[in-house]
């Protein structure tokens, strides 16, 4: 009877081994996804484009460009140049006040608005606008 319940485990664990792991796990490798192929996450991830990027420099006393017209979701960066001090101010608020170097940026997500800003250090005589289409 030992000998019969012996030559069955070792029988079962033949036909285990030859068949390969995906059978004792219940799948086949014709059903088995490729684990080198890329997710449907990852290939978006893989194909996602950053936002796209306006650039506003800040001179001695204007922004150039003063006025930009853009594309909803993109980010505008304002880089300092010049010797003066400035500042972006939006919406009442300002961004930090810089001199000769730094950087303040906003991405715009709402289509069809205007975004009037002028220098917090200069006011109106130094402003300019956002545009988003």
């Amino acid at each position: 009877m030992i000998r019969r319940a012996l030559k069955g485990l070792v029988a079962g664990l033949a036909l285990v081994t030859l068949a390969g792991p995906m059978a004792a796990c219940g799948g086949s490798s014709s059903n088995s996804a490729d684990v080198n192929a890329p997710t449907q996450a990852g290939a978006a991830r893989a194909t996602a484009t950053p936002a796209p990027e306006a650039k506003v420099t800040l001179a001695d006393n204007s922004f150039s460009p003063a006025e930009l017209t853009i594309t909803a979701g993109t980010k505008v960066v304002w880089e300092w140049g010049g010797a003066n001090p400035h500042s972006v101010m939006m919406s009442g608020r300002a961004s930090d006040t810089f001199t000769g170097s730094g950087k303040f940026e906003r991405t715009f997500d709402t289509p069809g608005t205007s975004f009037p800003y002028q220098c917090g250090v200069h006011g109106a005589a130094m402003s300019g606008k956002v545009t988003v289409k």
